[in-house]
């Protein structure tokens, strides 16, 4: 999120205790630094402040919501502080709370202070900023999963409008809220059909902030999101390109993470392209006529290749290799998390 700020050592500490599944010993490291920092600077004092969020941080990224509600309640309670990074602080303080309200499904409590954050974010950084345009995207986001499409996607338009405009690159923070609104606002064209003159880093940048997205949409919304980003890649740039091999795998790991609900011929028409374009580019010969896709019930891959001609010595596991490399090349591009 384009305000979230750089974690504090206790809470870098703290997060990669949880990955370890050390839970309560995170818990002990952010607890403990909020005690030093209200024996050093205080009750009220901005460090105090910082420390509370960073338990509610902590508590956010472990699904203890309500938690996280009264950390960066009392975070955000004491006056504003005078100098400009504090009030930056305060906003991410904000955000904080907006996010543990709607992961407790309070999406009125959440929308309300989203509300004050974007207000907040124009008197903090200019009206007519872009990050007082993008403050407005989490406002979306919220609005998107309180089952309010029409509204999600008039809020996210409005911020694609002026940072397109403004020609920012924070841009890229609000496509991924804006396409997947779209298609649960019931709009059949593609979201991206403004992107493929766009220089290519910032394209890039924006495919991956789609795929980083993609886990966390709805599902059916998310199919309908990847397969015009799919289109997109195809294209501006076509097949065989890592951001086309990118959006294909998206496809695959998206489909495979539905169980029942995937649907099974875009899962294996994700799969057989990438893994065919990845063995013909790297296999000479013309041996390769044609390559099926199989799943076991368990998830299990099966690629049945055709062969286009008598194969001469060595090639059988010249294009076995070539086919395992395909599928590790495959599952090796990662769906990322924020």
């Amino acid at each position: 999120m384009v305000f979230a700020e750089q974690p504090s050592a206790a809470l870098q500490e703290a997060l990669s205790l949880l990955a370890e599944g050390r839970a309560e010993e995170a818990e002990t490291v952010v607890k403990r630094a909020a005690k030093v920092a209200k024996g050093k600077h205080g009750s009220g004092s901005h460090p105090l402040a910082m420390a509370y969020a960073d338990m509610g941080r902590l508590h956010l990224r472990m699904g203890k919501f309500q938690k996280a509600v009264a950390e960066f309640q009392h975070a955000s309670k004491d006056a504003m502080p005078p100098d400009t990074p504090s009030r930056r602080d305060r906003l991410g303080f904000l955000y904080g709370l907006a996010a543990a309200f709607a992961g407790a499904g309070n999406f009125d409590e959440a929308q309300m202070v989203l509300r004050q954050c974007a207000m907040f974010a124009k008197r903090l950084y200019g009206p007519s900023s872009a990050l007082a345009a993008a403050a407005i995207v989490p406002l979306a986001d919220v609005t998107l999963r309180a089952n309010r499409p029409v509204d999600a996607l008039q809020i996210a338009q409005e911020a694609y409008d002026t940072l397109w405009r403004l020609g920012d690159v924070l841009i890229t923070e609000v496509v991924p809220v804006r396409a997947e609104a779209w298609k649960a606002a019931g709009k059949a064209d593609s979201p991206f059909a403004d992107l493929v003159n766009l220089p290519d880093e910032l394209v890039g940048r924006t495919v991956a902030k789609v795929i980083e997205r993609a886990p966390d949409g709805n599902p059916a919304h998310m199919r309908a999101v990847l397969a015009d980003l799919l289109a997109l890649a195809d294209k501006k740039y076509g097949d065989g390109h890592a951001v086309t091999c990118d959006v294909l795998a998206a496809v695959a790991h998206h489909e495979a993470a539905q169980g029942a609900g995937a649907d099974a011929s875009v899962r294996a028409a994700a799969v057989r392209r990438s893994v065919w374009s990845y063995t013909v580019r790297r296999l000479t010969g013309g041996l390769l006529a044609n390559l099926e896709v199989e799943f076991e019930p368990d998830g299990t891959l099966h690629l049945v290749p055709y062969l286009a001609r008598e194969p001469e010595i060595g090639e059988p596991a010249q294009l076995e290799g070539v086919l395992t490399q395909a599928v590790d090349d495959l599952y090796a591009r990662p769906v990322v998390r924020a």
